[in-house]
């Protein structure tokens, strides 16, 4: 009787053990969790929630379904930039973080999913202007990172989002640096996300498309090489039929590189339908693309994204490009100054795209329609008609004409995407000998290319002489980006020397 009574005092021990252990927090990316993260990435949020809930029933103790959740709200916010969501969404954050840190589970995703979810937020908060505590909040993401580093150093996801954080860390203003205590590199920041994009689909699991978009941007941006960061996204066959955020991904990249017809197949053939989340910001790509090769429905798509998108940013980009389209197409300049009063008084302009379209607004200076036409198409990759164009115009251009300086620009940009270098410094520094006191952004960006053009020609002493010139510029268009791409070059050029 007491063998007996031993045994199941045991027994019930063993069972209670059992419990308990099966009972403990835990993350994994099981395949019912890939689907998940499948759907929340493809913008199939309903899809995605049915997915969430089944895994909650069946798996509830599986941390990593906070991730997924997550991004659902990052994608919801970011790309429909409704504040009253954003207001209804945000405490969700500090209940998935408190919910990870009290599981105490001795994981490297334990710091790694409350860092992704952190810089989430961070992300999605810029979009309503609340620097500072987005700032607070990258800093608290890249300390968790760092910290995982430490305690886990052969955790490579790790890399995933560091090497965004180090590959801008070197552009952020002394201060913000020395305040927050973000360093590293663009160096850095490329090797760290490279090391991932060796990692094959199996093993990059669900985070393998959002790896090669940032190496990709990281490339394309930081690094100044357009045609390795397409031919990278090319190669990786990224899901445009069946993931509007890899048509978003695709058709930009292949815009960066002068391939537009590929950004308009890709845009047009994009997946649509009630199971995937609205993202209008593709209907203002869209019709900016066909405007670039000067379509005559390119008006249709931007209308689309004006008269349903609900957010602030690019809505007075827009209505600039809905005035271009009535100036170039049409010679409508009544239809022109209609849409231009909308860029004063509708959306915000917190995005260089939109600061400039206020500003041409409130200039009450009509572009020329036939730089303007250039401009459109050289934006296309269209440079062999912007060229042809121009030099058929050029008689129109000569010094002295109010628009000799942006005419010497436009030549300076086209010559430099057909290759012709020399040309291309020659108009450029025309452009900052004779507007260098311009408040355009012109000159800037002269001195940037000039920059950029003896960078890549490996003349390091005249690069850095002429990107120093751009930093000292002023401009009231375009000046953080071009700045930024001024210290990206510099950054670049002490590196290799």
């Amino acid at each position: 009787m007491k063998v007996s009574f031993f045994k199941l005092v045991v027994t019930s021990l063993l069972l209670l053990s059992s419990l308990i252990l099966s009972a403990q927090y835990r993350f994994e990316i099981t395949a019912d969790m890939e689907e998940a993260y499948g759907y929340a990435m493809s913008l199939r949020k309903t899809k995605a929630l049915e997915k969430i809930q089944y895994i909650k029933t069946t798996d509830p103790n599986n941390l990593m379904v906070l991730h997924v959740e997550n991004y659902l709200d990052f994608f919801e916010i970011f790309i429909n930039e409704d504040e009253d969501q954003f207001d209804k969404l945000e405490r969700n954050k500090d209940k998935r973080l408190r919910q990870i840190k009290d599981a105490k589970v001795e994981s490297p995703y334990s710091r790694f999913v409350r860092a992704e979810i952190t810089l989430q937020w961070a992300l999605a908060r810029m979009k309503f202007n609340q620097r500072f505590t987005a700032a607070q909040e990258i800093y608290s993401a890249y300390n968790l990172l760092e910290q995982n580093v430490a305690f886990y150093p052969d955790f490579i996801l790790n890399k995933k989002s560091l090497s965004i954080l180090h590959a801008l860390a070197e552009s952020l203003p002394d201060i913000v640096r020395k305040v927050f205590g973000v360093d590293g590199s663009i160096q850095q920041g490329t090797e760290e996300i490279n090391s991932l994009t060796k990692l094959d689909r199996a093993v990059a699991s669900v985070f393998y498309d959002e790896i090669s978009t940032i190496y990709a941007y990281i490339i394309s941006f930081q690094n100044n090489k357009k045609h390795t960061a397409w031919t990278f996204i090319k190669d990786r066959n990224m899901d445009v039929e069946n993931n509007p955020l890899s048509c978003f991904v695709v058709a930009n990249m292949a815009q960066k590189n002068g391939l537009n017809d590929k950004a308009i197949e890709v845009l047009s053939n994009r997946p649509q339908g009630s199971q995937y989340e609205k993202f209008y910001y593709l209907d203002l790509l869209l019709g900016k693309s066909k405007l670039y090769r000067l379509e005559k429905d390119a008006d249709e798509h931007i209308k689309v994204f004006i008269e349903n998108f609900k957010g602030e940013h690019f809505i007075k980009e827009a209505y600039q490009k809905l005035a271009w389209y009535e100036l170039v197409m049409n010679n409508n300049f009544v239809a022109y100054k209609k849409y231009m009063e909308h860029c004063v008084d509708r959306g915000n302009d917190l995005v260089d795209e939109d600061k400039q379209a206020k500003r041409e607004a409130k200039s009450n200076i009509v572009p020329n329609p036939d730089l303007l036409k250039a401009r459109l198409l050289y934006d296309g990759g269209y440079y062999q008609r912007a060229y042809t164009l121009l030099i058929t115009k050029s008689y129109l251009f000569q010094e002295g004409n109010k628009d000799n300086i942006e005419y010497n620009y436009r030549m300076g940009r086209i010559s430099q995407s057909l290759n012709n270098l020399r040309d291309a410094i020659q108009h450029y520094g025309y452009v900052m000998n004779i507007g260098s006191k311009s408040k355009s952004y012109f000159a800037c960006n002269s001195a940037l290319q000039i920059g950029l053009i003896y960078e890549s020609q490996s003349d390091y002493k005249k690069a850095k002489q002429y990107l120093k010139k751009c930093l000292k510029m002023d401009p009231d268009e375009y000046k953080n980006g071009l700045h930024q791409k001024a210290k990206s070059a510099l950054e670049r050029i002490n590196e290799k020397q």
